[in-house]
């Protein structure tokens, strides 16, 4: 949550125009949490299903099987969000929407913070957890440097993509020390591959958007197509395991 506070201090506008940037940040933040949501839920649920089965033969195997699972609800969760935001919009005051323009971005933010707890469990089961204490310092230097360097250049938009790389970093690191000192068998081809194709989904829309002016019957018409497309290349790619 730094983010918020430095965009008041270290953006190059007044102390008045800091703080309404910094609101409008924070609204912008307020509809990709719908995304951390599911992510903190997950993580709740997840550790003690990652215990339960830690004496297990096929441990190893399950947790990436559930890795893959969240990547696949993730996506849904990121599509969900963009392709219905002509309406989500309204849960944030008119005067706050320019900033919807970083919502993607803070929800790639918050999909990678996932995967992290995902690949994570691995030091936690090994009773490796200094391990975490690395990657999370590691996180706040990404933090604070891209955030000095980003604020003052891009506004509010330089946080969000801070944000971004802090999270991929940790997933990043998380997964490889994980793949060093505690393999676990994630199909990291597969979950990578659904994050490259509901990418590519959500700018089709983005282009049908232009070709169709933005209006509102056929976008949304457009994108719930999108959607289903997601769902049943999931599903047919999934059914043998859901």
């Amino acid at each position: 949550l730094a983010d918020r506070y430095l965009i008041s201090r270290w953006m190059t506008g007044t102390a008045e125009e800091n703080l309404i940037s910094s609101g409008i940040y924070s609204a912008a933040a307020r509809i990709a949490v719908l995304l951390n949501l599911f992510t903190q839920a997950f993580r709740y649920a997840a550790e003690p299903f990652f215990f339960r089965h830690a004496a297990e033969d096929d441990s190893r195997d399950i947790y990436g099987q559930v890795g893959n699972v969240f990547t696949i609800v993730g996506g849904l969760t990121f599509l969900g969000i963009l392709f219905y935001m002509d309406i989500i919009q309204y849960l944030i005051g008119s005067n706050f929407r320019e900033g919807l323009r970083i919502v993607p971005i803070l929800l790639m933010a918050y999909l990678f913070l996932g995967l992290y707890y995902n690949f994570s469990i691995w030091y936690k089961l090994a009773d490796f957890t200094m391990a975490g204490a690395v990657i999370a310092l590691g996180g706040v230097v990404i933090t604070l440097v891209m955030n000095w360097y980003l604020i003052p250049r891009m506004g509010y938009e330089g946080a969000a993509w801070s944000a971004m790389t802090c999270f991929g970093f940790m997933a990043l690191a998380g997964y490889l020390s994980g793949q060093w000192y505690y393999p676990i068998h994630y199909p990291i081809g597969r979950m990578l591959g659904y994050i490259g194709f509901f990418l590519v989904l959500y700018f089709l829309s983005l282009i049908f958007r232009e070709l169709t002016q933005a209006r509102l019957v056929p976008v949304l018409t457009i994108n719930t197509v999108l959607l289903g497309i997601y769902v049943g290349v999931a599903y047919l790619l999934e059914r043998k395991s859901v």
